[in-house]
């Protein structure tokens, strides 16, 4: 659809069509608020504008929904370009931060993070925590994939026996140290965003933007990867650089998604395929994409667990699951995808 297209154009539809997905999204919930009304709000708080706003709308939308409508974009962002980047580094079409066990390494951050750090930043020490220990152990996942032999199927299933195992040992964690500053046991296997504060949406916004920033310069040896690794080093690509740096990027800003809203699971898969269908596979289109399509995917799944579930409210990693762990299955049966 997009892949004759430039980059900044794929950019500019991504940004307007998220822009009217987080419309709706602060506009829905147990109180009802009019998109016009919504608009409004965030015109008067965001525009040097002097705008009349309902007094009732305002409080709901800038203090409860606005922050986790951000903290969605920047975890959807995040996962949607680790989805894009792990399946081009490892050609493997269903890798996914957290089938390859990338979300487990950042949860042991957010543990510690909160553990260590609750005092003195609150709940950003977990955001951060996990941003840091997941950049710094995301080279594990090269380590799997190459003991895994190539074979894409190993790989995965290595991946997922590693990351429960992980998300095991850190719920033990939780429940052993008894303490109010670290998530329960829920946060670490299905996620939600219904605790996002200002500070937390804006950390893991801050981190999925820095790793954009970084992992962006590489689309073209991404391209190149594709060949393979034998012919990337023959065309003379530092494959060592690419994995170490990319890798380390989507690590920090997975774990910072972990931090912000636990482990949601599929994002990362359905982005990287549905980027590539709507503009190519050449990376400089396809980052782009995955990281507008990671990011409304989050925040439409949010806004229908709180609409679907009434009085009380479905984690958005059970409503990624619904719809992740089918589509999966669907590339798997369909012959789409190599494991």
């Amino acid at each position: 659809m997009f892949a004759d297209r430039p980059a900044w154009l794929v950019a500019v539809v991504g940004v307007v069509t998220t822009v009217v997905v987080a419309v709706i999204a602060v506009s829905v919930g147990t109180v009802a608020i009019s998109p016009a009304d919504s608009v409004r709000v965030l015109a008067d708080r965001l525009l040097p504008l002097d705008v009349e706003t309902d007094s009732i709308a305002d409080p709901i939308i800038w203090n409860i929904r606005f922050p986790r409508v951000v903290a969605a974009l920047g975890v959807g962002a995040s996962l949607g370009l680790a989805g894009a980047v792990l399946q081009g580094l490892f050609r493997n079409p269903v890798a996914d931060p957290q089938l390859v066990g990338l979300s487990s390494i950042g949860s042991v951050g957010v543990l510690l993070g909160a553990w260590i750090g609750w005092d003195l930043w609150g709940p950003i020490a977990g955001v951060v925590g996990g941003a840091v220990v997941g950049a710094l152990g995301a080279g594990f996942v090269r380590v799997l994939a190459r003991n895994s032999e190539g074979d894409p199927s190993r790989f995965i299933l290595a991946g997922i026996g590693f990351g429960v195992a992980v998300a095991a040992v850190v719920a033990t964690a939780s429940v052993a140290l008894n303490d109010p500053r670290i998530p329960d046991i829920p946060f670490w296997f299905v996620g939600g965003l219904a605790a996002s504060t200002w500070g937390t949406a804006l950390w893991a916004t801050l981190f999925a933007a820095a790793a954009f920033v970084v992992v962006y310069p590489f689309a073209g040896r991404l391209d190149i990867l594709s060949l393979g690794t034998a012919s990337a080093r023959h065309l003379g690509v530092d494959v060592n650089l690419v994995f170490a740096v990319t890798l380390a990027a989507i690590g920090m800003a997975t774990g910072a998604s972990v931090g912000a809203a636990g482990v949601i699971g599929f994002v990362g898969l359905m982005a990287g395929h549905i980027s590539r269908s709507l503009v190519g596979e050449h990376h400089d289109h396809s980052l782009v994409a995955a990281v507008f399509v990671g990011a409304i995917l989050v925040v439409a799944a949010d806004a229908f667990g709180r609409v679907v579930g009434g009085r009380f409210e479905i984690p958005v990693g059970l409503v990624m699951a619904f719809v992740g762990g089918p589509y999966l299955v669907w590339l798997i049966t369909t012959r789409r995808a190599a494991a």
